[in-house]
């Protein structure tokens, strides 16, 4: 009978014992330190890009004036610096999105480099973060809500226009599997990394007689998977270029800054898995993407130029090519394996775009 009793105590301590770890783990005047992971992360903008070594290659010394102008427009997009943060924890397995115990998550960062201290519940976690999305023009972060469902997205409002203008910021992006989580500190380095990169074409008009010139591209992903890392190319999102602001010379720059391009489907066997991009400028043996070029003539006529580049634009790379325009308004490029389709006469009732 004794024992029987003793028994009794003892599993009404247990049930009391537990009801009061619970009422401490709920209790929200309480010290929930016990109770929470204490995520100590620290965040670093990591830039690896061709972008000087390019310049030097395609415009040398003898367009030191040009190369200046570039880096200019183009500074806001290859630069290592964080302005805004988009941070997201989906907790595992079923990668729901979670909100901190305390606070908020941050949503600035203004840094290269910067710290977060952030208080969650105990799960296993895929980290996601996004940076520089605002002012960046087209693209924004949709279906945050879903881990595997969150993309960077060209604005559809944009792709039902004619064509889309080009990133205003070099956009970063990261990932991070956050697992056999505990009660307390958990410290981690976290790098963010390009996701789009650049293209330019500089132009000597020389002697032809034209009113207007446009440059768009074309051949380049419509959205990023951030979870994943995988870039989509759902259809053909033609780019608009903006006229770089070239002083002291009558030439011409046209820039877009994009997702990347499509990798050739002749590397597939070649295929290396790195962490950093890398630039390949040999032949891939097929068209991947597309400058388009309209000069408007003096007599009203429309001369186009469809140059296909036969190499890949990857995340964080800024691509070149010079050339000029002759007579007739047709771009005439000094690269040899750069593809060229003219069309003298050309109606812009319709567009023909050979890739997506």
């Amino acid at each position: 009978m004794k024992t029987f009793r003793k028994i009794n105590v003892l599993s009404a301590c247990l049930v009391l014992a537990s009801s009061f770890a619970f009422v401490a783990c709920s209790q929200i005047d309480d010290d929930n330190s016990d109770c929470e992971i204490d995520f100590q992360g620290s965040y670093r903008m990591s830039l690896i890009t061709n972008e000087e070594l390019e310049i030097k290659r395609v415009l040398g010394d003898s367009l030191n004036g040009i190369a200046v102008d570039l880096r200019e427009h183009l500074k806001d997009v290859f630069i290592d610096y964080g302005r805004d943060i988009n941070m997201a924890y989906y907790a595992l397995p079923d990668s729901v999105a979670t909100q901190p115990l305390r606070g908020s998550l941050p949503t600035e960062m203004n840094a290269i480099e910067r710290s977060f201290e952030v208080f969650m519940p105990i799960y296993d976690y895929m980290h996601t973060v996004t940076a520089n999305l605002q002012g960046n023009g087209p693209v924004a972060l949709e279906n945050a809500s879903s881990c595997h469902g969150a993309r960077l997205s060209v604005n559809m409002n944009e792709i039902n226009a004619n064509d889309v203008t080009s990133h205003r910021t070099g956009i970063y992006s990261g990932r991070k599997l956050l697992t056999g989580m505990t009660f307390g500190p958990q410290r981690y380095d976290f790098n963010l990394y390009m996701v789009n990169c650049a293209d330019a074409i500089i132009l000597d008009p020389r002697t032809a007689q034209f009113t207007n010139v446009e440059v768009f591209t074309h051949g380049f992903a419509n959205s990023f998977s951030v979870c994943d890392s995988v870039y989509h190319y759902d259809y053909n999102t033609v780019v608009r270029s903006d006229r770089v602001n070239l002083r002291n010379t009558n030439w011409l720059g046209f820039c877009s800054v994009n997702l990347p391009s499509k990798e050739p489907t002749s590397y597939t066997r070649l295929r290396q898995e790195v962490d950093e991009p890398f630039f390949r400028y040999d032949d891939s043996g097929e068209d991947i993407w597309f400058y388009d070029c309209r000069v408007t003539m003096a007599n009203g006529s429309i001369t186009r130029t469809l140059l296909s580049i036969r190499h890949p634009l990857r995340a964080g790379q800024l691509k070149i090519i010079l050339g000029y325009i002759d007579d007739e308004g047709v771009v005439r490029i000094y690269d040899a394996e750069v593809g060229t389709s003219i069309d003298l006469d050309w109606e812009p009732s319709y567009v023909f775009h050979p890739f997506g």
